[in-house]
């Protein structure tokens, strides 16, 4: 009995391994009789498993022809469902007819690689499927980017851009040039609308080289250039190319300097790499332009500071005060660079009690720690609540002051 079973076992795994050698008129009669029982589906997956399966089914020009004709059979039932309301299924009808442009494509390309091989040989060879093919796919063109768009407006961008892209990338398709050299086609004049269409799905799905691929085009729709050149700066950024994110981010602060996205993400960026002046060019078009804006002259004194530029820094953040009197921050920047300057002339300060310049260096230190000291006090005269602002700087001040009362009373808060 178990001779019997190990028989079989090896038998059923002999059968499963052999792979049946390819008939393709076997093929073609399963396809025609399933089309003629109007099982389309069954048509279409006879010549999908041939092409899986056999090489020479995948090479076959004509069978992706026939694949063409059951597809679009589906389209058809897909077509009619929704002409009589009688349950319609969108979604397969564009999933078909993507497949249909997809099988209609691949076909072109079969055929062509057999007419180079013929013509290779010096042969004569046209391609004959080719117009067939094209006036198969004509008819869908305006529905394939309508499918682009119904999966847009769901968020389903991954969808959204293989429509969007299938229906840019055959606009020069060869399938749709006639035996003159023209096309075939009569899209209306679009290429600007898809292009953004496209770059826009491709960035909500986080396909950064088709962003790229059609961005170009897209940034000449001027009523959504700046948030294409965001979209662009932030893509470069994701493939790690830092020329081309400064470009589309300069470019979109000359253009649209009240973006707050340009202007913010280029001062951080040459911050971040040491390149203040660069950032301190960029807050000056913005104080020039906003010259009320408080927040503009704090950062223009933040970026001299980092240039050590600290007089120029003072009158900066003393901008800040004439704009809004009471502001904190302010105060405890200027406080902080007095006391600065004070640590640095302390530091220099190495002249002999006898010199007769010792006194008015050391009056000039003990000056720029009152200075200090009073804008420490003006600091913590408009937030008291915020030590953080003024309160080491106010130890350190009237420690170097003589200022026991002040500083004793500063250390029991």
């Amino acid at each position: 009995m178990k001779k019997i079973l190990i028989l079989l076992v090896f038998s059923f795994s002999f059968i499963v391994s052999y792979a049946l050698p390819y008939k393709r008129a076997s093929v073609v009669k399963s396809y025609r009789t399933s089309m003629k029982e109007k099982n389309f589906v069954q048509a279409r997956q006879v010549l999908i498993d041939a092409m899986r399966e056999h090489s020479e089914a995948a090479s076959d020009a004509q069978l992706y022809r026939f694949k063409l004709d059951a597809i679009n059979e589906l389209i058809g039932v897909e077509n009619r469902k929704i002409y009589l309301n009688s349950k319609p299924d969108t979604v397969s009808f564009f999933k078909y007819m993507y497949e249909l442009y997809v099988t209609g494509l691949q076909c072109d390309s079969v055929e062509q690689r057999a007419v180079a091989a013929r013509l290779a040989e010096g042969k004569k060879a046209v391609p004959k499927l080719r117009s067939g093919v094209g006036q198969m796919l004509l008819p869908y063109r305006k529905n394939l980017f309508n499918a682009g768009k119904y999966y847009y407006t769901k968020k389903s961008y991954v969808d959204a851009f293989r429509f969007f892209d299938m229906y840019m990338q055959t606009k020069t398709a060869e399938v749709f040039v006639d035996a003159k050299g023209n096309s075939i086609l009569s899209d209306p004049d679009d290429i600007i609308d898809a292009s953004v269409l496209s770059t826009l799905s491709a960035y909500g799905s986080n396909n950064y080289k088709g962003v790229l691929t059609y961005l170009t085009e897209g940034l000449k729709e001027e009523s959504l250039r700046p948030q294409l050149l965001e979209i662009g700066a932030k893509t470069a950024a994701e493939l790690g190319d830092t020329i081309q994110m400064v470009r589309y981010l300069e470019n979109g602060f000359n253009a649209y300097p009240e973006s707050e996205y340009f202007f913010v993400t280029l001062v951080k960026h040459y911050n971040d790499h040491g390149e203040y002046s660069l950032a301190l060019q960029k807050v000056n078009r913005m104080t020039n332009l906003h010259p009320q804006k408080r927040d503009y002259w704090y950062m223009k004194g933040t970026e001299l500071l980092l240039l050590e530029r600290y007089d120029d820094a003072i009158q900066a953040y003393q901008q800040c005060i004439d704009i809004k009197a009471d502001d904190a921050e302010a105060w405890a920047a200027i406080g902080s660079i007095y006391l600065h300057q004070a640590h640095v002339t302390y530091e220099q300060f190495n002249l002999p009690k006898s010199d007769p310049s010792y006194n008015k260096q050391k009056n000039a230190i003990t000056q720029l720690y009152r200075q200090a000291c009073t804008a420490f006090e003006q600091s913590r005269k408009f937030d008291e609540n915020n030590k953080t602002l003024w309160l080491e700087g106010l130890r350190e001040t009237y420690f170097k002051l003589n200022r026991g009362k002040s500083l004793r009373a500063l250390e029991k808060l």
